[in-house]
């Protein structure tokens, strides 16, 4: 996801996001633009702080994941890499879905480009923001849509579940990743999670307004 402000012109922040289709389980990693290295670099932390196994990738068409670094890195770690629909703006319906409700919700649409160094700050904000998502906020998933006229009539799941809740339920998770993931969720509160990433924000956008300023007096 760029974020890029109402213009795709300069250098600027990306975000990488990981989610898992079966638990809904998300991984968010910014990156100073969308070059191949950035990309396997966030992809690695990816894969090293997924409570299970990554299995299968199926990232849109970008040049940033369809290239031979990272066709190479897949193969290296068995992890089986399919392609996405091209020309199509929702080509990937996990990513979009859970972009437009989670990155957008919390950091919105203002472009971040005053300096490389605030990839950090948001990288130190993700770490926070997903353990929050996983562990305590809700999703429904769609079990199927109709079109009638011009409208989609969805019907979604009865019960909103969390991530953490998806993944306990799952019969495909060893026990041992679950009591991982438990004792984790033992240690957190959402409240104190909340006020954190709070303080993150702030540090953020004072970053990116303070910076700017400075650019702009150049």
């Amino acid at each position: 996801m760029a974020h890029c402000g109402s213009s795709l012109s300069g250098d600027f922040v990306y975000t990488l996001s990981y989610i898992d289709a079966a638990t809904y389980w998300g991984v968010r990693r910014a990156q100073w633009n969308k070059g191949q290295i950035a990309t396997k670099d966030n992809m690695i932390f990816i894969k090293n702080n997924l409570p299970f196994k990554w299995i299968m990738g199926h990232p849109d068409t970008g040049s940033e994941f369809i290239n031979w670094i990272n066709k190479e890195w897949f193969d290296e770690n068995n992890i089986t890499l399919t392609r996405s629909e091209p020309g199509k703006k929702n080509d990937n319906m996990f990513i979009e879905e859970r972009n437009g409700h989670i990155v957008r919700k919390y950091l919105g649409w203002t472009r971040l480009d005053a300096d490389p160094a605030i990839v950090d700050l948001i990288n130190d904000y993700y770490e926070i923001l997903d353990l929050y998502v996983n562990h305590f906020q809700t999703v429904r998933r769609t079990v199927s849509k109709e079109r009638i006229g011009a409208k989609y009539h969805r019907i979604v799941e009865q019960e909103a579940l969390t991530p953490y809740q998806r993944l306990m339920n799952h019969p495909r998770v060893s026990d041992e990743v679950k009591d991982s993931v438990e004792k984790e969720h033992r240690s957190l509160n959402p409240l104190h999670l909340k006020e954190k990433l709070d303080i993150l924000e702030k540090r953020i956008f004072d970053f990116q307004r303070e910076n700017s300023s400075n650019i702009n007096n150049l």
